[in-house]
């Protein structure tokens, strides 16, 4: 299993209890800042499983695995309650450049995977240029790629049409966490499965 965007650690501590500290955790994040809190959780959650790797994403290279978690970088929007400078911080050209930056990572996990493995994408965005638009990217240039049931009932479901665009229709399959409704950080998370 690979966390490659996992400081500062919680998803991949709970990945960790999951797996039951059995088989192989990768827990990789470029921030060697951010390294030392990823290393410091998982030491206070015991966990024995995991390899703790420094480099960049798009650098990272395994071989193929059987299930990534992608958290990606984005823009922070779901977030606005912890930092309300989101709100005026973000300009349309950072928002481009953090798209380029998902749709590069997003290929490269989806290729790290075996045929009949697993990725989920998720971010602290309710963008959708960051979420739909970029699992869509995705979907267009590999075909092996599905959107599968999450099989979970919180959030909303992905938008398949937004302003004068249209996505995938599996994307209604993804979910979608609002603040204002669910009383939490907002956040989008799809699972995708690669075809054989």
């Amino acid at each position: 299993v690979v966390d490659l965007c996992a400081a500062p650690g919680g998803k991949s501590t709970h990945i960790a209890a999951i797996l039951n500290n059995t088989g192989v955790l990768y827990s990789n994040d470029i921030s060697k800042e951010r390294i030392s809190s990823l290393k410091s959780n998982l030491s206070r959650m015991a966990v024995t499983n995991a390899i703790i790797t420094n480099v960049d994403a798009l650098l990272f290279n395994v071989g193929k695995v059987d299930r990534i978690l992608l958290d990606a970088p984005c823009s922070g929007t779901g977030v606005i309650s912890k930092d309300p400078s989101i709100k005026t911080s973000k300009s349309v050209e950072d928002i481009k450049r953090v798209v380029k930056i998902q749709q590069k990572l997003i290929l490269h996990a989806f290729d790290m995977l075996r045929s009949g493995g697993c990725m989920v994408y998720s971010t602290c965005s309710v963008l959708v240029e960051e979420n739909e638009g970029v699992v869509d990217y995705l979907l267009s240039q590999r075909k092996s790629a599905k959107v599968v049931d999450l099989n979970v009932a919180v959030g909303r479901e992905g938008f398949i049409h937004f302003r004068n665009e249209n996505f995938n229709g599996s994307l209604q399959k993804a979910r979608r966490i609002y603040p204002h409704v669910h009383n939490m950080d907002g956040f989008f998370y799809v699972k995708i499965f690669k075809a054989e």
